[in-house]
């Protein structure tokens, strides 16, 4: 009993608080939750139905004159008032805030090899079933021109995610903004984004019914092909013959599924030698080299090294600075077994395209080395004061450039001078030589001792230094003989040996 009494001084506090409302069309929102959003709407269509009355009244007595027009305008001007407020209190009630919903974003790689990102939307706006119902009950307040189940002028654009922090990057696509113009409840609407940035997460940000909705996404890969797309930043390199040049290569898998791919080089001469290496820091197996790639649950990116090496000696397949081009591959198992034994192929452009698998084109260009050798047959001389070096070296072209310019020079003692023949030699090709004769002159009075002479080679390979290697003359100069001194010493030493002798012969007689 005591519940019942409860209850109805309950409803009677309602309806006195919806009549003591003051009748400025104003709702009761002190609070935004439902329950207070239902008050409101009753408030409201207690007000309406009273009104309703009154216009209707006023109808009547307006057919038999009974009361003016301008009171009965004034009637209904106030009973569409109140129509519309009873038409904006359900429409609170029944719908929640216009939303949007990503169901898809998809990144996948166009024909023309660049990425692009595919997005699927969704208008998730609550409300739409229960209004059709009030529709139909009562057409006369609820009619189908008010359209509440569509999102009008809907505009999104990609923005690059921070590192750091909140926020949002710049607008990493193309174009910079896209515009839905309707899109109605439960149907679903695309928009197709150029990457400017090539990223695995984005910021999607939609501007509607004045409100931005920014949202942080992971992207999908477009799983439609089993396969791995491969780029290289630095795909044309130039390499000196006998050295080596690595490609960075960017593997990216469109497919969560796991799968073993095999790796392959095509198109590259015999004489050039290949390894694939695992370039991924976070794969804890950084310089192992791979024959295969597996793409575990999950993983859909790794980072890979190619390195080529050339050979010494240049040939025709290997020509210095003629390009070579060839593919790096990631093929699938089967289409690996189908092409076997691919090192005994030549691929054709039309052929490489039609591959199902990853592939990117790589160029090398072998360039020549520059290397010069300066022989001589001996390099340590011994004269007299008065005398010159006189000497013959070879300069030898040892690499597989031609060289260009070389000079000869040399650093002498003080007051020495050296003569060159010839001091400069326009050009050299790989394997040749030339011989140069030099003269060291020494000067006048010049003491006894040591001394050493540098011989210096420059030149230039392909308009660029070569490295060379001095070689150092080592010159012993001593005092010239007195050959009378020389002679006056061999007959006295001659007659005492024979004076000695006759005297020994004289005793032994004795």
């Amino acid at each position: 009993m005591f519940g019942k009494k409860m209850r109805f001084v309950w409803v009677l506090w309602v309806v006195a608080a919806g009549w003591a409302a003051p009748c400025s069309g104003q709702y009761f929102t002190e609070r935004n939750d439902e329950s207070y959003l239902i008050l409101a709407l009753k408030k409201q269509k207690a007000r309406y139905d009273a009104v309703k009355a009154e216009y209707t009244a006023a109808l009547e007595l307006m057919k038999r004159r009974l009361i003016s027009r301008e009171e009965f305008e004034q009637k209904k001007a106030r009973y569409i008032n109140e129509e519309i407020s009873y038409q904006q209190a359900m429409l609170r009630v029944i719908f929640d805030q216009p939303h949007m919903v990503i169901e898809k974003a998809v990144k996948y790689q166009a024909e023309d090899g660049r990425k692009r990102v595919r997005l699927t939307l969704r208008n998730t706006t609550g409300g739409v079933a229960d209004y059709e119902k009030l529709v139909e009950s009562d057409e006369s307040v609820f009619d189908p021109s008010l359209q509440p189940d569509k999102i009008n002028n809907v505009f999104i654009s990609l923005h690059e995610s921070p590192a750091t922090g909140g926020g949002v990057g710049p607008i990493i696509s193309q174009p910079y903004e896209d515009k839905i113009a309707t899109i109605r409840f439960g149907e679903t609407a695309e928009v197709d984004f150029l990457l400017l940035k090539d990223v695995e997460e984005v910021v999607v940000s939609m501007t509607y019914a004045r409100a931005v909705d920014q949202k942080h996404i992971y992207l999908q890969k477009d799983a439609s092909a089993n396969q791995v797309i491969v780029n290289s930043l630095n795909f044309s390199q130039e390499a000196n013959l006998g050295e080596s040049a690595t490609y960075t290569l960017e593997l990216e898998r469109f497919s969560n599924d796991n799968d073993v791919f095999r790796l392959a080089v095509v198109n590259l001469p015999r004489q050039i030698s290949y390894s694939f290496v695992d370039a991924d820091p976070n794969s804890g197996q950084t310089q192992q080299r791979l024959s295969q790639v597996n793409f575990t649950q999950g993983v859909t990116s790794k980072q890979l090294a190619l390195t080529v090496y050339l050979p010494e000696r240049s040939d025709e397949q290997v020509a210095i600075d003629k390009t070579i081009e060839f593919y790096a591959l990631v093929l699938p198992q089967q289409v690996w077994r189908e092409l076997q034994p691919l090192e005994e192929k030549r691929f054709s452009q039309e052929e490489i395209a039609g591959l199902n698998a990853g592939k990117v084109k790589l160029e090398l260009i072998p360039r020549g080395v520059g290397r010069i050798e300066v022989r001589a047959l001996n390099l340590y001389h011994e004269i007299k004061t008065d005398e010159h070096v006189e000497m013959e070296i070879t300069v030898l072209n040892d690499g597989t450039r031609r060289l260009d310019n070389i000079r000869i020079r040399t650093h002498v003692p003080p007051n020495w001078q050296s003569v060159i023949e010839p001091d400069v030699i326009g050009s050299l090709m790989p394997a040749k030589e030339e011989n140069v004769q030099l003269r060291f002159l020494t000067p006048e009075g010049v003491e006894v001792g040591d001394y050493e002479v540098q011989i210096q080679t420059q030149a230039l390979a392909d308009n660029r230094p070569v490295e060379t290697q001095d070689k150092t003359v080592r010159i012993h100069v001593s005092a010239r003989t007195n050959l009378l001194l020389s002679a006056a010493l061999v007959l006295f030493v001659i007659g005492m040996v024979v004076g000695i002798v006759w005297y020994g012969v004289k005793l032994t007689r004795r």
